[in-house]
């Protein structure tokens, strides 16, 4: 699938068991829109969501930020955060909507993962065919369409980024 790319070899043992997919504009990074984001990284990130990536990568889940962006967009995230790897638009594909759940249920099975055991972080109502792909999904912030679906499925949440970070 060329809309994944490794951004770092895979020095672990053994295959990961478990994935965690990371919606970037707005959920791992405070600002809804990576062309509009200006200044350093740092101020952009939004702390409870990169501590959840951290811990992820720590456990050994394979860690995939999945964006709007294109690839050359991401290039100073991808460098930051050396995830696993990166389901990003291309021209002819942007990643949007159900082409982020596409996505993702492609990458588990090419790299063999259930999807029961895994996670994913997103903010907005156009994510949630990545969020239904993974047995824990987490909503982040207080999308009213996300937040009915984490109600009736107890999905976790985490809180929306303060409106000084944006």
């Amino acid at each position: 699938m060329d809309t994944t790319s490794r951004t770092r070899p895979d020095d672990r043992r053994g295959r990961p068991t478990a994935a965690a997919f990371f919606d970037v504009e707005g959920t791992l990074l405070a600002a809804p829109d990576l062309a509009a984001a200006t200044g350093p990284l740092g101020r952009l990130w939004h702390p409870p969501v990169l501590a959840a990536l951290h811990g992820h990568a720590a456990l050994g889940h394979l860690v995939v930020l999945v964006a709007r962006a294109g690839a050359t967009e991401l290039a100073p995230i991808t460098r930051d955060l050396a995830p696993d790897a990166v389901l990003c638009s291309r021209p002819e594909a942007p990643m949007i909507g159900q082409g982020k759940g596409y996505a993702a249920r492609a990458l588990l099975r090419e790299c063999g993962i259930l999807a029961a055991r895994c996670y994913a972080y997103a903010d907005e109502a156009a994510d949630l065919p990545l969020l239904a792909e993974v047995g824990h999904p987490v909503v982040v912030g207080d999308d009213p369409v996300l937040l009915r679906h984490a109600r009736r499925g107890n999905w976790r949440r985490l809180p929306a980024p303060s409106a000084e970070r944006k």
